[in-house]
């Protein structure tokens, strides 16, 4: 994990090689900058680690010693040996670029590294037989109705890790979940099922959590990310299922099956939290959503007024 904190008496050397290999001496700034900014920890983590990995493939040379073409050799070895997806890679360009147009003040310089070609594939998805497998595979009912609300709400790993007690909205008819400060640092509502409410009474008798709804192994702690996984793995090995489930499946299962039960691809844009339509445009190619003949709507609307 990449240490963000540093002595205030800490000095920035004036040499182009990282002096001790001190890494911070040049991140130390942009982490202030971002925090400033109001970046999330986690851009400001990948974002440090793009910088980070570049110095030291580049033995430990600083940045700004570094001409385009081997910040690009830096970027064919990602791919090439290191194998990361091409969304990887976008993050690792957005981190190098916001290191030279804002520390570095060269935003020509920033501009000339490019970003890769995306390569978009379809969401992986489980049918209703198999989260309910999945669901029934559970070894407790913490766990058990910890992935359902994932599912029923769609949420994304940082929100479920990060739900607070106060953030389950049911009064005044209300059944609904506040999710602060998610993706980019945005607030947003999503829906709550009814069904999982009554489950999350019943987890909450019993297990008695403090301040985050899904506690950790301390009362009044998060739930680690790699709790979540690891029992979310072990249920899907004990469902039978043979196929790869992480959280975001769970994610993508709600959305799919939401648009094939009916919902506006709008209301689930707003429920999903995406900033543009067109990610959530991808699900109506996954989803069974019943699909009518052609029709004009004059035809419609002429028709009933002369009827």
């Amino acid at each position: 994990m990449i240490n963000m904190t540093r002595s205030k008496n800490a000095v920035v050397p004036a040499t182009s090689n990282v002096q001790n290999q001190d890494l911070l001496s040049i991140t130390f700034s942009m982490i202030n900058r971002m925090t400033v900014e109001g970046k999330s920890k986690a851009t400001i983590k990948s974002y440090v680690r793009s910088v980070d990995r570049l110095v030291r493939f580049h033995d430990y040379t600083h940045p700004r010693d570094l001409d385009i073409d081997e910040v690009m050799d830096f970027l064919v070895d990602l791919t090439e040996r290191s194998k990361v997806n091409w969304r990887t890679n976008k993050m690792y360009v957005a981190g190098l670029r916001y290191y030279w147009s804002e520390m570095l003040e060269d935003e020509g310089f920033a501009l000339r590294i490019p970003y890769p070609k995306e390569e978009p594939s379809l969401p992986k998805i489980l049918s209703r037989e198999e989260l309910k497998k999945l669901f029934d595979a559970c070894p407790n009912d913490k766990h058990r109705v910890m992935f359902r609300l994932i599912y029923s709400s769609g949420l994304r790993r940082r929100d479920l890790i990060n739900l607070r007690l106060s953030d389950l909205e049911t009064k005044d008819g209300k059944c609904r979940l506040r999710i602060n400060k998610g993706k980019g640092s945005k607030d947003r509502y999503t829906v709550l099922s009814k069904t999982v409410l009554n489950e999350l009474r019943a987890y909450y008798k019993k297990y008695k959590p403090k301040e985050f709804l899904f506690n950790g192994r301390k009362k009044g702690m998060r739930f680690s990310e790699a709790a979540i996984r690891h029992a979310l793995e072990g249920a899907r090995k004990r469902s039978g299922i043979t196929r790869k489930v992480t959280m975001h499946v769970l994610r993508h299962c709600f959305a799919t099956h939401a648009l094939e039960h009916g919902m506006n691809i709008k209301r689930l844009q707003t429920l999903m939290g995406h900033s543009s339509l067109q990610t959530t445009l991808i699900y109506l190619q996954v989803s069974e959503v019943q699909v009518v003949d052609d029709f004009s709507p004059l035809d419609i609307w002429e028709v009933k007024s002369s009827s």
